[in-house]
């Protein structure tokens, strides 16, 4: 018998299951890590990055939305200084790291998780 997790954002009532299968990724990124929208749209299969973007806006609140970014390496547009304050205190590693929260940049060579379990070869296909 399988053992239940814990409810969580995925659980929201009249959740649209694409929607629940983002959510599950996110909640999936460890700490210190990330992904872009266009990674976690292929992992959910066939979803582009601005699907990812409109599920996080709307149903995303309650998972760690900061370690889902642009493909530059920044936050999306408005969220840019918590996203920062998250990065900085889980020690996301930045390639740009100004006192501008919209100029910061996460080094995504060394900070994009490999999406471990959830593809055969991470994200983009390539092997980690």
């Amino acid at each position: 018998m399988p053992t239940p997790r814990a409810a969580g954002p995925a659980d929201l009532p009249g959740l649209p299951a694409r929607a629940e299968e983002v959510l599950e990724v996110v909640e999936a990124i460890p700490p210190g890590h990330v992904l872009t929208y266009g990674d976690v749209g292929e992992i959910v299969g066939d979803r582009g990055p601005r699907f990812v973007g409109n599920v996080l806006r709307r149903f995303g609140s309650d998972v760690c939305w900061w370690r889902v970014l642009r493909a530059d390496g920044s936050a999306a547009p408005g969220l840019a200084e918590r996203a920062v304050a998250h990065w900085r205190a889980e020690g996301v590693p930045l390639r740009r790291d100004e006192r501008d929260a919209d100029r910061v940049r996460v080094d995504l060579a060394r900070a994009r998780w490999d999406g471990a379990g959830l593809l055969p070869d991470g994200p983009g296909g390539e092997a980690p």
